[in-house]
């Protein structure tokens, strides 16, 4: 770092330290600086512009949820900030880290009138006080020199917690010079952000005798949730899963989590899985909770079964929400992975002590009760340390250059006419289903059969809000060597154009995003953000021209002789068509059209894919088929 460095070439460099690569945001005036000194940064950091401030959040999100590695999110004041404040509330409630760069006016205009104040002076709105609430650390930076001890405490709240953090960064203060003796050793380096240590060895050891007794006489069922993602444990809980020989159910919002092909997988829990899920669990000797916290849509009607059963909550360190008191709670709150696998390793001691003849000795339980453990409520939660400069991962797959300037004028698809026909390579799937036959009806569950067997093994698919998430969290099993993302924190329509963005910035893989004709209307002009990075996603919009939940709920809960929520026909496959001619749009009127659009080769475009539907099917969400 030079004596002539602006606090925005501080924070830059303190990004790349990171490991940061990505920076999505809006740009705007009391932004401008933060993208002037990543532009004279240069690689391996970027910044990438999307249409709307919400979309750069979920940007991030989607980019996380996909790679494990945090973004940064960047917007400048007024409208941009508050913009922000839905995909922040997403990440928060998700528990997704982020650092979000928000731009404010000039401090020296504080308490003036200054255009888009919000310092909280002479009767401004406080955004310092907003985005405290939001993010898991905020705090406005009021001189320069303290972005050098800001900067890491909002890092390592975001990994911590994890969430978003914030920074409020004045425009004076994002161009002022830092002095050399600013940043001791001359500029920021890496932080290192400690492991949470590992539980007491005697209530590991009490957990498994637990869950050996209870597996000697029934069955024991993990629950398996979100938090078991963000520790990238995947196969330290297909481990323990192997060691109970217990069977598997999964999160809505952490359907990838365990193979949906293995045997023991039981589906998904909540409103849009099984009943017969339900039942295995509610009939269970024991269960573990693997980095899942039993909220409402993730198995939160079991909790009352739950009372009388014992618990094994691998969790990290955020508790469960079962009663504080539960008398059969043993909480391992170390990092859920190397919890998950010392879990395993002392069940298969024990296992071959038995096998040898040494009876259950090897769980007998220690002589300190492991009640004592199970009151730990640090609330901080399984992050790895953050690596070192030389441990920094590689750079994810630079998007090709914007492609819409050459693509030739008629070059968009607009009619099921210019779908090709299906040919003997694309007939079927390596799943062995067959195609469907030309004039096949296409409802929303066969228009996802259809999906499911193109996609490929390491496909990520993004699911959004409504009738169609719900219907494709109960019917598409996740890719097996790939990713399904749905956001049910905030549950926000048109989460999923951003953060299908962000997936396939992040790992470069086949990127599909599933979602309903209202959320291609709240945030689907994203599409041309994909189209300028020349990201080969393809997006399939199910419009049955409504808001089709609404218009379900308004047919179940109430006396369904009135609607708000349906719309006039519209043909988004041909607008798009029209309007981005960098995006490769068309509308497959029945299955066999909606199979060959899915089996055509990408050519380095978007493609969007409409179909209609009937806004009056009901989705297989269990509150629609039990209300009476």
């Amino acid at each position: 770092m030079g004596h002539s460095s602006r606090t925005v070439d501080y924070i830059v460099a303190f990004l790349r330290n990171q490991g940061l690569h990505d920076v999505f945001g809006v740009d705007g005036a009391n932004i401008e600086d933060l993208y002037d000194a990543v532009q004279s940064a240069g690689a391996p950091l970027r910044a990438l512009v999307a249409k709307h401030e919400f979309s750069a959040a979920t940007m991030a999100d989607g980019y996380h949820r996909a790679s494990g590695r945090p973004a940064a999110v960047a917007a400048t004041s007024g409208a941009g900030a508050m913009n922000l404040v839905p995909g922040l509330a997403e990440l928060r409630a998700s528990r997704v880290p982020a650092l979000a760069l928000i731009g404010q006016p000039p401090a020296a205009l504080d308490g003036t009138g200054s255009f888009q104040e919000t310092s909280g002076a002479a009767g401004t709105m406080d955004a310092e006080r907003l985005f405290a609430e939001i993010g898991v650390f905020c705090a406005r930076v009021r001189e320069p020199g303290e972005i050098v001890t800001l900067l890491p405490r909002a890092w390592t709240a975001a990994l911590t917690a994890p969430g978003p953090a914030v920074l409020l960064l004045p425009k004076d203060v994002q161009q002022a010079v830092l002095g050399a003796g600013a940043a001791p050793g001359g500029g920021p380096g890496p932080v290192e952000v400690p492991a949470r240590p590992l539980s007491p060895q005697r209530t590991r050891r009490e957990a498994a005798r637990v869950l050996a007794d209870a597996a000697a006489g029934g069955e024991v069922v993990v629950l398996a949730g979100p938090g078991v993602i963000r520790a990238d444990a995947r196969s330290e809980l297909a481990s323990l899963a192997s060691a109970l020989d217990a069977p598997v159910a999964v999160a809505p919002d952490a359907k990838d989590v365990f193979d949906n092909g293995d045997p023991r997988c039981l589906g998904v829990l909540g409103p849009s899985g099984v009943p017969e899920t339900d039942r295995r669990i509610g009939a269970a000797a024991a269960v573990v909770l693997a980095g899942n916290q039993l909220p409402q849509l993730a198995g939160g009607a079991l909790r009352a079964r739950l009372a009388d059963v014992p618990v094994v909550s691998v969790d990290g360190g955020t508790a469960p929400l079962l009663p504080v008191d539960h008398p059969r709670l043993i909480r391992l709150t170390g990092p859920i992975g190397a919890e998950l696998d010392a879990l395993a390793d002392v069940l298969r001691a024990a296992a071959g002590a038995t096998a040898a003849g040494a009876g259950a000795a090897g769980l007998a339980p220690a002589a300190a009760p492991a009640a004592s453990a199970t009151a730990a409520t640090a609330a901080a939660a399984d992050v790895p340390p953050a690596p070192a400069t030389a441990d920094i991962p590689p750079a994810p797959p630079a998007p090709p250059a914007p492609a819409t300037a050459d693509v030739p004028a008629g070059s968009p698809v607009s009619a099921t006419a210019d779908i090709p026909p299906a040919s003997a390579t694309t007939a079927a799937t390596a799943t062995g289903v067959p195609a469907p036959p030309d004039g096949a009806a296409l409802d929303l569950p066969t228009a996802l059969a259809v999906l499911a067997r193109r996609l490929p093994d390491n496909a990520q698919l993004v699911v959004d809000a409504g009738n169609t998430g719900a219907t494709t969290v109960h019917q598409v099993p996740a890719p097996a060597k790939g990713r399904f993302i749905t956001a049910l924190g905030m549950g926000g329509m048109g989460h999923s154009f951003g953060a299908g963005i962000g997936a396939a910035l992040a790992t470069g893989a086949p990127t599909y995003v599933v979602a309903g004709d209202g959320a291609f209307y709240m945030h689907g002009m994203e599409i041309h953000t994909a189209a300028e990075l020349g990201l080969p996603i393809t997006f399939l919009i199910v419009n049955n021209n409504a808001h089709a939940m609404c218009h379900t709920r308004e047919q179940v809960f109430f006396s369904g002789d009135y609607t708000y929520n349906l719309f006039r026909p519209a043909r988004i496959g041909a607008g798009v068509a029209a309007l981005f001619p960098g995006v490769r749009a068309l509308h497959a009127a029945d299955a066999a059209a909606l199979d060959r659009a899915l089996a055509e080769p990408p050519d380095g475009r978007p493609v969007l894919i409409s179909i209609d539907t009937d806004p009056h099917q009901v989705p297989p969400f269990r509150p629609f088929h039990t209300h009476s």
